[in-house]
């Protein structure tokens, strides 16, 4: 492109020369050489066209899961005695799920009518079983402060009712702290208690056996596609 650019100037430069006046006073042309009146080759741009890929994203898929309910048997006070009422927890239920559930009834239903509960609402109340046919059940500091003295007992009935009615393999609860026996005498932290201990304060109705099966609401589970 330079060498083409430098022959077009020396073109020009030799028809400027050769426009000059010569001895005689006139003008005379003079053809440049063939080679030099080529034209440049024209310039070709070409354009480079961009295309942006498009990316569709698709929704949530939705599965629906029924989960399978276990019915349950929670011991709440009537007239001074424990009667049981039939409750429904998810397969596989912890000791802690099972004391909670205790713990929250039992519902306002004309089932439950004089139905109550002597362990408060509110506090924080988990169990283990160690493998060996015994349950620890953990109260905490302070748990018989809210609880009338006529009703420890119970209170102390309902959860070891409940947690061996319910937990095959299991047949003694131990307490962390001190709690009240059945005729009211003080039981030391750690001394094992059975059903047999509680039998006296069961009401005479507690021919009760949880036979039917319920089944929950399914749970929804989203599932990325």
């Amino acid at each position: 492109m330079r060498a083409r650019v430098a022959a077009l100037c020396g073109v020009l430069l030799i028809a400027v020369t050769a426009c000059s006046v010569i001895d005689d006073g006139k003008v005379q042309s003079v053809n440049p050489p063939d080679e030099l009146t080529d034209t440049l080759p024209p310039t070709t741009l070409e354009l480079t066209t961009t295309s942006l890929a498009e990316t569709t994203t698709t929704g949530l898929e939705t599965t629906t899961t029924e989960v399978q309910a276990e019915p349950v048997k929670l011991y709440y006070i009537s007239s001074g005695l424990l009667s049981p009422l039939i409750g429904s927890l998810s397969s596989q239920y912890s000791l802690s799920q099972l004391i909670f559930q205790l713990q929250e009834g039992p519902l306002d239903s004309p089932v439950t009518r004089g139905l109550r509960n002597g362990i408060p609402k509110g506090v924080e109340i988990s169990a283990t079983q160690d493998g060996t046919g015994v349950a620890t059940i953990v109260l905490p500091e302070g748990f018989f402060d809210t609880i009338p003295a006529s009703d420890q007992r119970l209170a102390i009935a309902q959860l070891v009712m409940t947690v061996l009615d319910n937990t095959p393999g299991v047949g003694q609860i131990v307490f962390n702290v001190q709690v009240s026996g059945p005729g009211g005498e003080l039981i030391p932290a750690g001394q094992k208690l059975t059903r047999a201990d509680y039998l006296s304060l069961l009401a005479s109705s507690t021919g009760v056996s949880p036979t039917t099966t319920t089944t929950l609401p399914p749970e929804t589970t989203t599932i990325p596609a």
